[in-house]
Parts: structure tokens; C-alpha cells; sequence
């Protein structure tokens, strides 16, 4: 392969052509991002020590469990940075050294982060009385996904590249949590970890299970889902099996987003109206104008698997109580829009669509396209006040 940090004229021309950015920094990001393999190695060796000795992270120093989570936060985001980076050279050889827009936001968003945890990771190897629970909030949360419509085939090849080294990993954590024994008061949140962690293994086996070799844009972003969701749910079993102690107040901010397959346009149980208000969905069934506007916003959707997974995700956030249907005070409970879909509000802390939301914030979501531009699956943020108009 040509090396990235040395691009030809011709290469320079072709990324040029194609809009792409020069993966420079990524590079240099790359490189020194390489010592959170050191501090794995560290992190793994404190953990052999741990089982060796009979001893639990629940009786040793807060040093080693921030040791612990630090190193594996930093080694899955050098892993997700480099694979993708691999990928995108691997797909496109002419322009090796250069990646899409999309591809350049999500590999420095991951590989800007890993200094953080390494330089934390080295502090807890030096100072024993070092705890990283009193500095940051933990769990912490994976960095935004990068938003692309549709999403590079290459991502999705980098994220199955990385599950089987992020899943391997994570047996060796929790094999050495159980194996010196856990105290009977912490064997129910042992259980729930171990429940979380198969819930990601079940994403990522389902989603290697929905590959196929012709190319289908739902089951594509279905796949996608699933391992985003699995590697999300894996960053925090890491950290929660480094600091088991976190687990007493832990909860999944982001349920899994994943739609069935049979809600999908076109199949049995597909709804045009699921995602309307279901207040005043008798009124837009019974308007002719309405009826055209879902029917046309449905084959206009380029993927509609990820816009029911959006639906997904909220339906999961308001089945545990951290999000409520939200009312304005003349009584109004939908958005002026087409779909006209639902008002909300935040009783905990969460995110959606990898956007953070805070107690009490009001937001909607919006479907379709604005002024002509490309077709758009995001939130609103209120707050929300009444209105006459209404867009079809």
C-alpha cells in the first residue's frame, strides 16, 4: 500500500476530484495514539497480577480499576480510528492518504480522544491513590457517530473488522471479574453485567448474521445498527468491568435501536403512520392532503431503516421513563410537519440520535427534506409553542 504520509501528485489529483480531505493529521493522530497499546499491555498485566493473587476489583486500589478502564477506552478508539482508516485505503487505493468528509470527522473524533485516556492511564500506574471516578463522570459515552446518508460501505466492513478484537477483550475482562469470585452483595450486578454484555454479543452475531453478498440499503443500515449498538454497549462493559462498583447506578442512557425487519415499507406489519402523533392521527388519516404527504414521504425515505430505528430509539427511552409525551399548554401534542409526529419531553439525562438531552428539554423529531436538500432524520429542540400552520 503507498504510504499515506507521502501521497503522489496523481494522488493528490484524484482526492481532489473526489472532495476528499488529507488524512495527515489522522495519521500523526494515529501514530501517537499507538501508546494506548502500551497501556493495554499494562492494564493487562495489573489484571493477571489481580487473578494470580485471588484477589477482586472490588477489595484493590482505585488506581488499578482507573488503570483498568482507561486503557480500554483508549485501545477501542485507536482500534475503531485505525480500522476505519484501513478500510477507506483498502476501498479506495487511488487516493490512499485521503479520506471522504464523513470518514475524516468520525476517525479524528475517535483518535483526538485517546490522548485523554492514555495520559490517564499512565497516572493511575504511578500514583496509587489516583481515581478516575473522581474526575470524570463514568461511564463514560463513546464519541457522536458521524452523521452519513447513506453510510460508506467502508464503515460498516471496519466495524465488523472490529468487533472480534473488541469482543475478545472483553471475555478477558470479565473471565478475570468472575474468576477470583464475586462477593455475594455484588453478584446481582456481576448478573447485570454479564446481561449487558450478551445483549451486545447478540447485536453483533445478529448483524453478521444479516449479511448478504447483493447489496440492500435497509438490511445495510440494519447491519450498521446493530454494530454500532453493540460497540457502544461494549465501551461500557469495559469500563464497568474495570470499576464494577459503577454498576450499582448504572443504567443504558441509548437503548438499541432495532427495528423489525417486518415494519419495514413493503412488509406485512409496515405502518406509513407509526410515526405520527397518535393524539390527533385520526385527524391526518382523514385528510386527503395528509395521506399523500405520508405516502410521498415514504418513497422519498432513501432509508427507511434508519428512520424507523430513530422511532426505535425514542419508543425504548419512553418505555423506561426517560422520556415522556409533552403537551404545550394550549394543549398541542404533534409538530406542525409531516409526519406529524409527536412532542416530548426529558425526565432523565439521555441521548438520542447521539445528541445529549437535559431534564425537562422538549424535542420532536423531523423526517424528510428541507428546501430541496438531502433527506434528513434528526431531532428538534423546543420548546414548543401552538401554531395554525401546517406544512404537508
Amino acid at each position: 500500500m503507498p504510504d499515506p504520509m507521502r501521497p503522489s501528485m496523481m494522488t493528490k489529483l484524484r482526492a481532489s476530484f473526489a472532495k476528499e480531505r488529507d488524512a495527515m493529521v489522522l495519521e500523526a493522530l494515529r501514530t501517537a495514539g499507538k501508546a494506548a497499546y502500551d497501556e493495554l499491555i499494562h492494564a493487562d498485566q495489573a489484571r493477571e497480577q489481580l487473578v494470580a493473587d485471588g484477589r477482586t476489583l472490588w477489595d484493590t486500589p482505585p488506581a488499578t480499576g482507573s488503570l483498568l478502564l482507561a486503557a480500554w477506552n483508549g485501545y477501542l478508539l485507536q482500534t475503531l480510528g485505525e480500522q476505519f482508516l484501513d478500510a477507506d485505503y483498502a476501498a479506495r487505493p487511488g487516493t490512499v492518504g485521503y479520506v471522504p468528509a464523513v470518514t475524516f470527522d468520525q476517525v479524528s473524533a475517535w483518535l483526538a480522544a485517546v490522548e485523554g485516556w492514555v495520559s490517564r492511564a499512565r497516572q493511575a500506574r504511578v500514583n496509587p491513590d489516583y481515581d478516575i471516578a473522581k474526575e470524570l463522570d463514568l461511564p463514560a459515552a463513546l464519541p457522536e457517530w458521524a452523521e452519513a446518508d447513506p453510510c460508506p460501505p467502508e464503515h460498516l466492513a471496519a466495524l465488523l473488522a472490529a468487533i472480534p478484537l473488541l469482543r475478545q477483550h472483553i471475555d478477558v475482562a470479565l473471565f478475570a471479574l468472575e474468576h477470583a469470585g464475586v462477593p455475594d452483595e455484588h453478584r446481582a450486578a456481576v448478573n447485570k453485567l454479564q446481561q449487558l454484555n450478551a445483549e451486545a454479543c447478540a447485536a453483533a452475531d445478529y448483524a453478521v448474521a444479516l449479511r448478504t453478498e447483493r447489496h440492500d440499503a435497509r438490511l445495510h443500515e440494519l447491519i450498521e445498527g446493530n454494530l454500532k449498538n453493540a460497540i457502544e454497549l461494549w465501551f461500557h462493559v469495559g469500563q464497568l468491568a474495570a470499576r464494577p462498583r459503577l454498576l450499582g447506578d448504572y443504567r443504558t442512557l441509548r437503548p438499541a435501536p432495532r427495528p423489525d425487519v417486518r415494519t419495514l415499507p413493503g412488509a406485512d406489519r409496515f405502518d406509513a403512520w407509526c410515526l405520527t402523533d397518535p393524539v390527533t392521527l385520526g385527524r391526518w388519516q382523514q385528510d386527503p392532503k395528509a395521506r399523500r404527504a405520508i405516502a410521498a414521504l415514504w418513497d422519498d425515505d432513501p432509508d427507511s431503516a434508519a428512520t424507523l430505528a430513530l422511532k426505535a430509539e425514542i419508543d425504548a427511552a419512553i418505555a423506561v421513563g426517560d422520556v415522556v409525551a409533552f403537551r404545550t399548554r394550549d394543549g398541542s401534542s404533534c409538530y406542525f410537519e409531516c409526519p406529524w409526529a409527536p412532542l416530548y419531553e426529558v425526565r432523565r439525562p439521555i441521548r438520542i440520535a447521539g445528541r445529549p438531552l437535559r431534564v425537562l428539554q422538549q424535542f420532536t423529531i423531523h423526517v424528510g427534506r428541507v428546501q430541496g436538500g438531502p433527506f434528513r432524520r434528526n431531532l428538534v429542540v423546543g420548546p414548543f409553542a401552538a401554531t395554525d400552520d401546517v406544512d404537508y
